[in-house]
C-alpha cells in the first residue's frame, strides 16, 4: 500500500522505528483538547504520551494487519496513515491519517485521498473511514471527494467511498 500513486512533492513510505519521535509529536499536535484542560502543562504532556500509546496498542490490536505509513513531502515527515486492507469484503479501512498542522490546507491530504481512490477503483475496493465530526474541515474535504455517510454516533461519522 505504500506504492500509491501520489502527486509529487508527496510520498509515502513505511513506518520505521526511527519515526517514533515524529510520531509522538505528530499526535500531541492533534490535541489541543487535551491542552485546554486546567491541569499543568507537564501533567497534560504526561496524558497525551498516554493516550498515544493507548491508541497505537488499540489500533495493534484491532488491526493486526494494518499498514503503518508516513507521509512525507520532499525528504520531510508531515503525516501518518494506517491502511487495513479488509479481502474478505473488498474494503480498505483508513484507520486513521493524521498531517502535521503545519502541513494542513496545502494539499497533502487531498493527495492521500486521491491516490487512496486510485488505488481502490483500480482494485475494486470501497473505502471507509470515521472522522469526527468536529473535524469540519476534514469533513468537507472527504465530502468534496465523493465519500457519503454510511452510519454515525454522537461523535463520529462512518463515511464510505466507492468507485463511480
Amino acid at each position: 500500500m505504500h506504492n500509491l500513486p501520489l502527486s509529487a512533492p508527496y510520498q509515502l513510505r513505511i513506518q520505521r522505528d526511527d519515526d517514533d519521535g515524529f510520531a509522538a509529536a505528530l499526535y500531541s499536535s492533534t490535541r489541543d483538547d487535551l491542552r485546554q484542560m486546567p491541569a499543568e502543562p507537564a501533567d497534560i504532556e504526561q496524558l497525551i504520551a498516554m493516550q498515544q500509546r493507548m491508541q497505537s496498542h488499540g489500533y495493534r490490536q484491532a488491526y493486526p494487519h494494518a499498514a503503518y505509513l508516513v507521509l512525507e513531502h520532499g525528504d520531510t515527515p508531515i503525516g501518518r496513515l494506517i491502511l487495513d486492507r479488509q479481502d474478505q469484503d473488498q474494503v480498505l479501512h483508513l484507520v486513521d491519517i493524521a498531517i502535521l498542522p503545519a502541513a494542513q490546507g496545502q494539499g497533502a491530504g487531498s493527495a492521500v485521498l486521491r491516490g487512496l481512490q486510485a488505488q481502490a477503483g483500480a482494485d475494486q475496493l470501497h473505502i471507509h473511514l470515521a472522522v469526527n465530526k468536529s473535524n469540519t474541515a476534514a469533513r468537507a474535504l472527504y465530502q468534496r471527494l465523493g465519500f457519503r455517510l454510511r452510519g454515525e454516533n454522537e461523535v463520529q461519522e462512518q463515511l464510505e467511498w466507492s468507485a463511480p
